[in-house]
């Protein structure tokens, strides 16, 4: 009767040791597709990252188009307000004001 107690505890320990053994297998099996979904994943982000890229460099091309059209409106005015200057200094009794 003492031996009846031994026995659970046997197969107990048959079953841990089987499971166990093919555990770091099922583990390598079951990080193959996370490793392929990452692959996968970094593929989409490094495709998502190039598009936003060319975004930036389009955005970033049309603020120096921008900037540079304001600079020669900026340019142009200053030119015109001299004009007008000198227009209103040559006429005798004339204002800037009016």
């Amino acid at each position: 009767m003492q031996k009846t107690w031994f026995l659970p505890c046997l197969l107990l320990l048959v079953a841990l040791a089987a499971s166990a053994d093919g555990a770091p297998e099922q583990a390598a099996v079951a990080r193959v597709p996370a490793s392929e979904q990452l692959k996968q994943q970094l593929r989409a982000h490094g495709t998502e990252v190039a598009q936003l890229e060319r975004q930036v460099g389009r955005q970033e091309s049309r603020s120096r188009e921008a900037s540079r059209r304001l600079e020669e409106q900026d340019r142009r005015i200053a030119d015109l307000q001299r004009q007008l200057e000198e227009v209103a200094k040559s006429r005798p009794g004339a204002t800037a004001g009016h």
